[in-house]
């Protein structure tokens, strides 16, 4: 519990308003020719006994009126058999022109919008898809699924068609789409079919939209670009496939930004986006593609987003977005920032239905990380020089396989040939190879594409290749946003993953919104005195407050002591006495290292603190293996003769607890006894009598930046600030492992046992013992807080997106700083050491002392 930083967290009920926006989503396809209607395997069953739907004397619609009605919609449903061995038959749903009105003109396609729904075998429906527009209605998909082999299928829809609210329709307006006479003379008319031969799922550009795509208050939608969809394969090719996607809008108010499965992010907004990928292989990019208003104001575009392959577009879609500025909340009455917090998360005009798509999300998945990570290729085209070894063989293959899980590559040829091992030629050109790996051919890190190669003497250099590493990279849909946690007071409502729409500025500091509480009120933690701080910036240091001289100043423990498992408390009880005890495995030694051992020690009461002392030997410097060498002259082990040690390399140094050893069993195993003056029971730990290092610092921060300081408006900065629950969770809920006090035996603590023995992790906001409560007033809790500020729990991290033993970079609660938790960890009695839990500089959630 050594050099980490402090972060305080403090509740506060404030009326600042958040940023919002809003949206709606539409778009059309344009898809080549592709209608076939296979007998025998797939076919059309139409409930109505039509295949095709003509409406007449019809005008735009919203969503909501279209949805309302009943005679805008086909009812069909789907059956057919799969009678093709080892393979799964893909099929599609697809409309052409219906039967043609003679006199009248058929709706332009772009102002045409449908919804498909699929009715289950109960008559519930599921909306899969959502309000989209046609560009060309020339025998188009709607639909792919798949029938699997030897199966069967009989799935109904229903497909509902309507005309975009948004048609202007004037007789003196040069930009409006239909003159009165134009409008009144057209109509839609549409035909379904189904095509079930296809060979793949080849769409190369797919959209996904949904009315609750939002994420740090910016509208979303994601592309998908495939050489193939069906990428089960993973068939190598030796010609490079470029996809370029273009992405633009017609207003030039609203700009760009995205991330992508790749890895790349790219935060700062454009008009246009113009995005490259390679494809090497049969695979998917994903592209999360987020909207914003660059002045703040309403505004509607269509966004066109072209692909090009090889220099050739081969698709187009074209989606209107309604993007709202950052006024969400003051248009909608939120004027109080807990009603706001909620309100943003799915742009909701009410609280209860804010509440209601929170609730929807169900339970944080805190065994994964958020976001959520995996590898992915990163593939370098062309590199001079890309790889040289000297008088080695290779190992050749033509094709490769990429772990997602690992970051690896394994080389295998596709003909199920051997791997050929042979000095770089030639005649190894478009082979892969990882070089002289250690590992051969099997899980290498990195790979390479042979282009052309050169030999100088023994030196054999692939001259002209490609290179393929792997890199991390954030799932799209992960984790974000709220999700609803209940605390001691009622329904607590917690940010997770990658947000940036929770800070505040408060006191002349940043701070970030770790969640609303059951009371409805905030909690903040600091990040800072600017908006982009990160490292020792968003900490309270330390070397700032230092209370004693005795510590070094650039260290920031939990607590001054940790060799006990007293010490994990935010304060403790100290019903100390000196004891010895049972035999424990000690395992905390470097095996190389010499430490310093003697025949006795001394206890110092006043300081509390052993130090080595001479009976009749002088104190040694040895390793624990040379401990168990035999001394000449006595014929005794040495660590039977000089059996104590502090475990330092220095004579003089003090320690809280003497090891006593008893038997070594090899260079970094002992059996050992400690002598210790520490607590004489479980209960007296928790009496809470003396303040932690993390308490007294916290409280002299709070004195000197809170206390008696005034905002703008000349109001005290306390009187923004409520009370609240921390909790310093001692509980130890295993049935072993919860001594809570003895040297040589283990204990497991609460978070500890939720967040990393339990399989399948669950984080909690209540605290059940008043004794680890911690408040400012007997209301909230145990009322022995001098100001209402404490640590973050290790459970509030957690459901923010951390994991223990997991980097992650990305989500909000990483500072690139290691920072401490309230939560005690665990003792270990073969190290003789208390933890704590924090976050480290790689956004790591972990708990080593």
């Amino acid at each position: 519990m050594k050099k980490r930083k402090i972060i305080l967290s403090i509740i506060i009920p404030l009326l600042i308003l958040l940023l919002g926006v809003s949206y709606a989503f539409f778009d059309y396809y344009m898809l080549g020719d592709n209608q076939k209607i296979i007998a025998g395997e797939v076919y059309l069953d139409f409930v109505d006994k039509t295949d095709s739907i003509s409406l007449t004397n019809i005008y735009p619609e919203t969503i909501e009126e279209a949805r309302a009605r009943t005679d805008n919609v086909i009812t069909f449903t789907l059956k057919g058999n799969s009678t093709i061995e080892n393979k799964d038959v893909y099929y599609e749903v697809v409309v052409n022109e219906g039967e043609e009105i003679s006199g009248k003109t058929r709706f332009k396609p772009e102002h045409i919008v449908f919804d498909l729904i699929e009715v289950d075998e109960n008559g519930n429906e599921t909306l899969v898809v959502d309000a989209k527009r046609f560009n060309d209605l020339n025998e188009r998909r709607i639909w792919v699924n798949t029938l699997n082999r030897e199966s069967s299928i009989d799935r109904t829809y229903k497909l509902r068609f309507w005309l975009h609210e948004g048609i202007i329709i004037s007789d003196t307006e040069s930009y409006a789409d239909y003159t009165t006479s134009e409008f009144e003379n057209s109509y839609l008319s549409i035909k379904v079919g189904v095509n079930g031969d296809l060979e793949e799922k080849d769409v190369p550009l797919t959209i996904e939209t949904s009315e609750t795509f939002v994420e740090n208050n910016k509208a979303y939608f994601i592309a998908k670009i495939s050489n193939k969809d069906n990428t089960t394969t993973l068939t190598r090719s030796a010609n490079v496939d470029n996809m370029v996607l273009e992405v633009s809008g017609t207003n030039e108010n609203v700009v760009f930004s995205y991330k992508d499965s790749e890895g790349n992010v790219v935060k700062d907004t454009s008009k246009t986006l113009n995005l490259s990928y390679n494809f090497l292989t049969e695979k998917t990019v994903e592209i999360q593609i987020f909207l914003s208003s660059l002045n703040d104001a309403n505004a509607k575009t269509d966004v066109n987003l072209r692909l090009i392959k090889n220099g050739e577009e081969i698709q187009h879609f074209v989606q209107k977005v309604d993007v709202f500025g950052n006024n969400f909340c003051l248009n909608n009455g939120f004027n109080k920032l807990y009603d706001c917090i909620l309100a943003s998360d799915s742009l909701a005009t009410n609280i209860g239905t804010a509440k209601a798509n929170i609730e929807a999300k169900g339970e944080p998945n805190l065994n994964d990380t958020a976001p959520s990570y995996t590898y992915v290729e990163n593939i370098t085209y062309d590199v001079e020089n890309v790889y040289s070894a000297s008088g080695d063989k290779f190992c050749f293959g033509d094709s490769y396989e990429f772990n997602q899980a690992t970051g690896t590559f394994s080389l295998y040829n596709s003909n199920g040939s051997n791997i050929i091992i042979d000095y770089l030629s030639d005649n190894y050109k478009n082979y892969y190879t990882c070089g002289i790996s250690l590992n051969g051919y099997t899980a290498c890190s990195m790979i390479y594409r042979v282009n052309a190669t050169s030999v100088e003497e023994t030196i054999y250099t692939i001259a002209y290749g490609d290179k393929l590493t792997s890199k991390v990279s954030s799932t799209l849909q992960s984790e974000v946003g709220l999700y609803k946690v209940e605390d001691d007071y009622g329904d607590s409502y917690v940010f997770r993953g990658d947000v940036s729409n929770n800070n505040v500025l408060f006191g002349g500091y940043y701070w970030k919104i770790v969640r609303t509480n059951g009371d409805n009120s905030i909690r903040l933690i600091y990040n800072g005195t600017t908006s982009n701080a990160t490292g020792n910036a968003t900490s309270i240091n330390y070397n700032t407050y230092a209370y004693s001289a005795k510590y070094p100043l650039d260290s920031s423990p939990f607590d001054a002591r940790y060799a006990d498992p007293t010490y994990v408390g935010y304060m403790y009880g100290k019903s100390f006495e000196k004891k010895t005890s049972e035999e424990a495995t000690y395992a905390n030694i470097a095996a190389l290292r010499k430490y310093y051992f003697g025949d006795s020690y001394e206890f110092d009461e006043t300081s509390e603190v052993f130090k080595l002392s001479t009976k009749e030997l002088e104190p040694i410097s040895k390793t624990f293996s040379e401990m168990n060498e035999i001394d000449t002259e006595t014929g005794k082990k040495l660590y039977e003769l000089y059996p104590y040690t502090c475990k330092n390399i220095s004579s003089s140094s003090v320690c809280e607890v003497i090891i006593q050893v008893n038997s070594i069993s090899n260079d970094t195993r002992a059996i050992v006894q400690y002598h210790s003056y520490s607590s004489k029971n479980k209960d007296s730990t928790r009496t809470n009598e003396m303040s932690s290092n993390a308490k007294i610092q916290l409280d002299k921060w709070y004195l000197f930046n809170i206390v008696d300081n005034q905002d703008d408006n000349g109001n005290l900065l306390t009187d923004y600030i409520v009370d609240g629950t921390f909790c310093n969770d001692r509980s130890t809920p295993t049935s072993s492992y919860n001594s809570g006090y003895l040297l040589n035996q283990n204990t497991y603590y609460g978070a500890y046992t939720r967040l990393y023995l339990n399989s399948n992790k669950k984080a909690i906001l209540k605290c059940s013992d008043i004794r680890d409560k911690f408040s400012h007033t007997t209301s909230k809790g145990n009322g022995l807080l001098e100001y209402p500020i404490a640590l973050i729990t290790a459970d509030e991290v957690a459901l923010a997106g951390g994991y223990v033993g997991s980097k992650n970079e990305n989500f909000y609660l990483n500072t690139n700083n290691t920072y401490w938790t309230i939560s005690p960890g665990n003792y270990s009695s073969s190290y003789a050491n208390a933890s704590v839990y924090y976050v480290n500089e790689n956004g790591i959630l972990d708990n080593v002392g």
